[in-house]
């Protein structure tokens, strides 16, 4: 996404792709060399034959990234999916990161997060006939979000690519809801590098008191709650995202 300075890596979350940092990363570039990447089967990036969506194969990736283009020691910022991929490299790989911003993730699934998500992996790769139709049926999930129908839309439109028969699916191959979630806690401690947790006011995703628990139990922790957003911080509150960002990364 250009800049110039220190690396910072982007990472999005489930489903999503490099465009959900969109609106933070010109704030972000204005100090850093700002790096958005589309994970495997997400986005632009390939899709993994055979299936390979496991937290660890995602945080190889990284590792991959970070090698390939000569980075040294990274700054990472990355949300949902994300955040829990970042926190398994930098537990894996702690003379790497520099600092790590962990965006509104979930910590362990209960509840009704864990039946949307089997409610997710049951189902089929879906296929639509009309693009435009399909960004105007686009929505989040969890589906509350500060956007604008149209303003979502327009998102939505990041997400479509062809598919067989002239038919058309999202830029997501839903073989990866299979992945392996564990609860996040017995990892925390092996991050060595000073990290922000971000919550947004509103979030489902990531209840206060899990919020609390992961500034508490990581060794060198901060926190900061953003006011108005739900899960998604960066859509739902750009600026005040970028600025809690920027302060964390001098």
């Amino acid at each position: 996404m250009g800049g110039e300075g220190p690396p910072l890596v982007l990472l999005h979350g489930m489903g999503g792709n490099a465009h959900w940092w969109d609106p933070v990363a010109p704030a972000l570039a204005a100090r850093h060399r700002v790096l958005a990447l589309d994970f495997r089967g997400h986005g632009d990036s390939s899709w993994s034959e055979p299936p390979a969506y496991q937290l660890e194969d995602y945080a190889a990736d990284l590792e991959s990234v970070r090698g390939a283009l000569s980075l040294g020691k990274i700054r990472v910022a990355a949300h949902s999916l994300g955040a829990r991929v970042a926190l398994r490299h930098a537990a894996l790989h702690p003379q790497t990161v520099e600092r790590l911003a962990a965006l509104d993730f979930l910590a362990e699934f209960w509840g009704t997060n864990k039946e949307r998500h089997e409610r997710r992996r049951a189902r089929r790769q879906p296929s639509f006939a009309d693009p435009e139709a399909m960004a105007r049926r686009f929505h989040l999930e969890p589906d509350k979000t500060a956007l604008s129908p149209d303003a979502l839309a327009a998102l939505g439109r990041t997400a479509i690519r062809p598919a067989e028969g002239g038919r058309w699916t999202w830029k997501f191959d839903w073989r990866a809801f299979d992945i392996d979630y564990p609860p996040v806690w017995p990892m925390l401690s092996g991050v060595k590098a000073p990290c922000l947790i971000v919550r947004g006011e509103h979030s489902t995703v990531m209840p206060r008191g899990e919020f609390e628990r992961s500034v508490r139990e990581l060794p060198e922790a901060r926190g900061v709650e953003i006011a108005g957003a739900y899960h998604h911080v960066t859509l739902d509150a750009p600026q005040a995202t970028a600025d809690a960002l920027l302060k964390f990364f001098p």
